[in-house]
């Protein structure tokens, strides 16, 4: 029985401790990956930046393609958790729409490597960000957009922008939003990022005042 408790301890550290390096290895791949692209980035710079060797890079991901997909899913997974978290306690579905505009804009300017991936993958182009998905990742994007669109939905039903489609006003915000930040990451400007938001809330918020 001591045995196996020790041996169980054992394995419970040893999963640890494999975790703790597969987040600093996907740290390391987000600002190598963010800073020179899929095609740029090199698979011994980015265990150098994790510090740790390159068999134990390959020991947690098959190859670059596989890490550059698992980088894709974190930031996909962050920018969802911390939209969810901010916009979920809003009772009035209309100004849940206008609060995931403010919550992506907020989120990349917090997280810069993130939207940097995401400009180089998509061009600005939100269609194209599948190209560089796994299905786990594709999953993932389709959810946000579904929820996005439930909301533009009850939206609908409380009489708010007149007879425009839920549907095409949802995928128009998350397009609006996303296409601004990439265009912003791939030219900077003096000013902040979060300041580009106003502009996109102005036009929805004159949507969704529509009789």
């Amino acid at each position: 029985m001591t045995t196996r408790r020790t041996q169980s301890r054992r394995d419970t550290r040893r999963e640890q401790e494999l975790e703790l390096r597969r987040r600093d290895v996907l740290a390391a791949a987000i600002v190598v990956f963010s800073e020179k692209g899929f095609q740029g980035a090199q698979v011994a710079e980015i265990a150098n930046a994790a510090e740790v060797s390159l068999n134990t890079v390959y020991g947690l991901f098959k190859g670059k393609e596989e890490l550059y997909e698992a980088v894709i899913h974190e930031a996909i997974t962050t920018v969802r958790d911390r939209v969810l978290d901010r916009v979920e306690a809003i009772a009035d579905p209309a100004e849940r729409l206008l609060a995931v505009i403010d919550a992506l804009f907020d989120c990349f300017d917090e997280h810069r490597h993130l939207l940097q991936i995401y400009a180089r993958t998509t061009h600005g182009l939100p269609w194209r960000v599948r190209q560089a998905m796994g299905a786990d990742s594709l999953e993932l994007f389709q959810g946000f957009t579904v929820w996005v669109v439930g909301i533009a939905k009850q939206a609908r039903r409380a009489g708010r922008f007149g007879h425009l489609d839920p549907e095409t006003l949802a995928l128009s915000l998350i397009g609006a939003v996303t296409t601004t930040a990439a265009r912003w990451v791939e030219s900077p400007r003096r000013e902040a990022l979060a300041s580009q938001a106003p502009k996109v809330r102005a036009v929805f918020e004159a949507l969704l005042t529509q009789p």
